[in-house]
């Protein structure tokens, strides 16, 4: 089965209570809403994401839960991951995420994805525990040698008055990311949990969820994008194989001789393929001047 052209978004992070499972399953619902078809697959034990999904009212996601076996060791994780991920992309336009990273999984999962989400919150204590996960990882995301993801740094739970904080400004960060608008924190948003969705609210929590849904389309269009460019440069670099460039082929030179032997067989009127005569064949030109070299040697002539 030929894989689809899907969209793939891991939403992860290192430390929980930072939005991980409600960014993963309010933006599965959201992307449903503009039309994509949309699969959930939830990589955690605790199965947060999909749980929602499940007990919220249906909106049309595909929900998978399929725990990583983290305990095993080896590239277990990394084997099961990507088996689950390509069986999804064959049949959805959107494939998202939602896994809780450890150090027992292999960073070149990351490459099997479009888009890493990464969520966190203001407080400086939570955003340098973030730095340090890009910064364990800025090999995937600098990658010369693999196609890396893009990086979406996702500011969550943000107080009203936490909205002028210049944190972002202050902090250095060890790889190139897009900032999207933040997702608000209320009240509201806790009692949705397994009964509605963010993008229902009608509160700024619930707009600002929009606005990011919005972002992550932006940057599946620069995602694609990306992608032709690309396939265009590995195009245009590759060289164009012809006839001549196969092994069993005949060289130039080969053909150049061959058109020269047709060209002088035109002028003198003779068929290219032209069949020996029969006193060609029974007296060899070879042959005969052997014999008459050997004779004069004989002689003492030659």
């Amino acid at each position: 089965m030929r894989e689809k052209a899907s969209f793939k978004v891991l939403v992860t992070s290192q430390k929980g209570g930072v939005g991980k499972s409600t960014i993963s399953a309010n933006l599965a619902a959201y992307l449903k809403s503009q039309g994509r078809s949309v699969t959930l697959l939830d990589f955690d034990n605790h199965g947060s994401s999909s749980s929602w999904l499940t007990r919220a009212p249906n909106v049309g996601v595909v929900i998978q839960h399929k725990p990583l076996p983290l305990d095993q060791g080896g590239n277990r994780s990394l084997l099961d991951a990507r088996l689950h991920l390509r069986r999804a992309a064959a049949s959805s336009d959107v494939v998202i995420s939602d896994l809780t990273w450890s150090n027992s999984i292999a960073g070149e999962l990351m490459f099997e994805y479009d888009l890493v989400i990464v969520p966190t919150s203001v407080s400086e204590i939570e955003l340098a525990a973030t730095v340090g996960f890009l910064n364990h990882h800025r090999w995937v995301f600098d990658s010369a040698i693999h196609t890396p993801p893009m990086l979406l740094l996702s500011p969550t739970r943000v107080l009203a008055e936490q909205m002028d904080s210049d944190i972002f400004s202050r902090q250095r960060f060890p790889v190139r990311f897009i900032l999207p608008p933040p997702i608000l924190e209320a009240q509201s948003a806790k009692k949705m949990f397994e009964r509605g969705y963010l993008m229902d609210m009608p509160d700024a929590c619930g707009q600002s969820f929009i606005e990011f849904g919005k972002a992550v389309i932006e940057a599946q269009t620069i995602s694609e994008a990306n992608k032709r460019i690309r396939q265009m440069q590995r195009t245009a670099t590759q060289p164009r194989r012809s006839v001549l460039d196969r092994p069993n082929s005949l060289s130039n030179r080969d053909l150049l001789l061959a058109r020269h032997r047709a060209h002088k067989a035109n002028q003198m009127g003779t068929p290219v393929f032209a069949p020996p005569k029969a006193q060609e064949i029974q007296q060899p030109v070879i042959g005969s001047l052997v014999s008459r070299f050997l004779n004069k040697l004989a002689a003492g002539v030659a």
